[in-house]
């Protein structure tokens, strides 16, 4: 297997991003046709993120996206290692396959009511996978902003349960489990390190970490009590 491709699929599969768990899936009536309701939320792509998540002066999240394997999620399967390691586990193609799907794009599985006009599927594992629909995120901080005259992107503190801010160890070990061909156990602390996207304007304590609950760093809590 050729490094980059190596590095592409394992970066793909060790994220965080959870379509599982975050996806909405259709409704079942009771045996009738029924007109789908609208989606209370939807799904609107990281290049609708890109509007106010794309500038130095708060982190660029939209860059370090682009710069992680998990943009190129999708992308990925199509390569000859992908394509044999779906070969290994009967999968005939891997970009067409719930089983790989549901972990290398965003909102594998949800009803067209539940997308964005313009969402982008192939676009591989976007923000919303991690962090959940952003059309209501969207729209109240585009509206928040016109309203205090500011401008798109400006700095502005969320309510609860507008969009899933701080991400957990548990949402990746959806995706990034022993389903994968690719797992290898790993350390979210350590892995945070290398694609967390931090607003530097927002003030933390000097010693922040993220919480994780991986063999290694339970036995430093434990090591830190005695």
């Amino acid at each position: 297997m050729k490094p980059l491709a190596r590095t592409a699929i394992t970066a793909a599969v060790l994220a965080c991003a959870c379509l599982v768990s975050l996806g909405l899936r259709p409704a079942r009536s009771g045996g009738q046709d029924k007109a789908a309701a609208p989606a209370a939320n939807k799904y609107i792509g990281a290049e609708k993120c890109k509007n106010c998540h794309s500038a130095q002066a708060s982190g660029d999240q939209y860059g370090h996206w682009q710069a992680a394997g998990h943009s190129k999620a999708f992308e990925v399967l199509a390569s000859d290692a992908a394509k044999a390691a779906a070969k290994e586990r009967g999968v005939e193609d891997a970009q067409k396959s719930e089983t790989c799907m549901k972990c290398h794009v965003t909102a594998f599985g949800a009803p067209p009511e539940a997308l964005k006009k313009g969402f982008e599927p192939r676009s591989g594992v976007q923000c919303e996978s991690c962090h959940g629909p952003g059309e209501t995120h969207m729209k109240a901080r585009f509206a928040a902003a016109a309203s205090a005259g500011a401008e798109v992107g400006a700095r502005q503190e969320l309510p609860a349960g507008e969009i899933v801010a701080k991400v957990e160890m548990k949402t990746c070990l959806t995706c990034h489990n022993e389903e994968s061909p690719t797992f290898k156990p790993f350390c979210f602390k350590e892995r945070w390190a290398k694609i967390g996207h931090f607003d530097p304007r927002k003030k933390r304590p000097a010693d922040y970490q993220v919480d994780c609950d991986c063999p290694k760093c339970i036995g430093e809590k434990v090591g830190e009590k005695k």
